[in-house]
């Protein structure tokens, strides 16, 4: 495991950062548990991670010097980056930004073009829950505050983050710690971090769901990089991505052996999930069905046959990335001016109609539910705002109240079912019953790679699903439901936008048939 601190800067004659990784320094972390905080689930390994921990300079130009030979060590389990911030609480961030960084290092300079990492992503991921890990932090220290940000500050630390992310081929994450005394002691800085890097290698653990030594535990941590180099695509679309490199990379000698591996890795994949209703897995059924359907056409010797599959493979991934643009297409005739829209959480292709139908002139204000406690609906605000679109975040529990002026409803979907229904994030339910109630249209836009062979009649009867969102501040034997999806019937929903075109809800199951058959 790597660990970095930052040396001397501004007021720190000596940062705060390095005295807590140096004190880490040759320290083993294993999946055994956390002093003081009962295991949330049992251990499923018994990977353990060496701590090595790095000093970086306050320099942008000598950052990447110091990561690169870390990085290309090997055998790295988890980075990470600690550094200082404001005081009062720590920090766990959630993504960095590669640009633009303007403001000036202890050597009076910064980046030439402002840019981390040229022809990067403009901002990259991390694949750790962080919202598990701080449930789980917060749930034996309470006098530690721990919360999750998204803006790591465009300095030193999110250059380094950004180059961990990118780089280093292993799970990463930043730290921000306040200063000493204001108001943690150095020790409990140095628990704290401590902890937290106990909790962080537990759910990279668990994250894979797989024995360490599983063959396609790599594929697993591959996809998670993917994810997270792509941040504006979908999950599928990473995990079809995965399939294809993995298909490309295999040393199997026979076609069925290849078949039989990309199954073994969708079955990794899927296995990661928190939920079995996504659209990973019915995107992975589908790429599978799409390189097999013909395979007797393929040549009789088999490096060729793997082009072949390899090139298939990449014509439905194509074809998967052209989905969202199709149905923003389709969707923009639903958006009218003067329009006022409502819609939840976040959703990329409700923001690819939205976007479209603001790029066409039209002219509408949407109202969005705050999607409590993830907050989903603030982002998809945000993402909005940027596009100057009028937008107005409203409390989950005000729908009723607003749906009176509104003039459409249109969600996204994780899962379209065979009936014509829905799976998707917690409260599309709500706003389904309430627009059928209020007689306002209620759209959903989604991929066909979403739709899926399942057929459940209420909420009981959808698989297993669950949110990693904390709630530490519930009185003591006070319980907490939060699922992370529902199901909303066809018989709240008007029209399925998707990129095989305008479908009624009971015409799902016949394009069903067509995708399998």
């Amino acid at each position: 495991m790597v660990l970095t601190g930052f040396g001397p800067f501004g007021k720190f004659e000596r940062n705060p950062s390095w005295d807590v990784v140096e004190s880490l320094d040759g320290e083993v972390f294993s999946c055994a548990g956390t002093p003081g905080i009962k295991a949330a689930w049992p251990s499923v390994g018994q990977i353990s991670l060496h701590a090595v921990a790095k000093q970086l300079p306050v320099d942008y130009s000598k950052v990447p010097a110091l990561l690169e030979p870390l990085f290309d060590s090997g055998n790295i389990g988890l980075i990470v980056n600690v550094g200082v911030s404001r005081a009062g609480e720590f920090k766990l961030e959630q993504r960095a930004r590669n640009g633009t960084y303007e403001a000036k290092d202890i050597t009076d300079a910064c980046p030439a073009t402002g840019k981390n990492v040229e022809d990067g992503p403009d901002e990259l991921r991390t694949s750790i829950d962080i919202d598990r890990v701080i449930k789980r932090f917060s749930a034996g220290n309470s006098q530690v505050k721990v919360a999750n940000s998204d803006d790591a500050g465009l300095y030193l630390c999110e250059y380094t983050y950004y180059r961990s992310l990118h780089g280093g081929g292993a799970p990463a994450i930043f730290i921000h710690i306040p200063p000493v005394d204001e108001p943690y002691s150095l020790e409990q800085l140095k628990e704290a971090v401590r902890q937290i890097i106990s909790l962080l290698v537990e759910d990279v653990n668990y994250d894979a769901k797989l024995q360490p030594e599983h063959k396609d535990a790599a594929w697993v941590r591959h996809f998670q990089r993917v994810r997270a180099e792509n941040p504006d695509s979908s999950s599928a679309v990473s995990a079809i991505r995965t399939l294809i490199d993995y298909s490309r990379e295999t040393n199997v000698g026979t076609l069925s052996e290849l078949l039989e591996g990309i199954r073994s890795v969708i079955d990794a994949l899927t296995s990661s999930m928190d939920s079995k209703i996504t659209s990973v897995s019915s995107g992975c059924e589908l790429f599978l069905r799409f390189i097999t359907l013909k395979a007797a056409e393929y040549s009789q010797d088999f490096d060729a046959c793997k082009q072949q599959l390899v090139a298939k493979g990449g014509d439905f991934l194509n074809k998967a990335r052209l989905g969202r643009s199709k149905i923003a297409r389709k969707g923009l005739s639903f958006i009218h001016d003067g329009a006022i829209v409502l819609t939840c959480s976040y959703s990329r292709v409700t923001l690819a109609v939205l976007v479209a139908a603001a790029e066409a002139n039209r002219r509408f204000t949407v109202y969005v539910t705050e999607s409590a406690p993830s907050n989903l609906g603030l982002k998809f605000a945000a993402k909005l705002q940027e596009h100057g679109i009028p937008v107005t975040v409203i409390p989950d529990t005000a729908v009723g109240y607003v749906i009176e002026l509104v003039d459409l409803t249109i969600v996204g979907a994780e899962a379209i079912v065979e009936s014509g229904g829905i799976i998707n994030t917690i409260g599309t339910y709500q706003l389904g019953l309430i627009s059928k109630a209020a007689n306002t249209p209620f759209y959903v836009v989604g991929e066909s790679f979403k739709f899926v062979r399942l057929y459940p009649l209420n909420q009981s009867e959808i698989p297993p699903n669950r949110s990693t969102v904390a709630r530490p501040d519930l009185p003591e034997g006070v319980g907490y439901l939060h699922p992370a999806m529902d199901y909303t019937p066809p018989s709240y929903i008007t029209l399925i936008i998707t990129d095989l075109g305008v479908l009624t809800p009971s015409a799902v199951s016949d394009e069903l048939i067509k995708l399998y058959l």
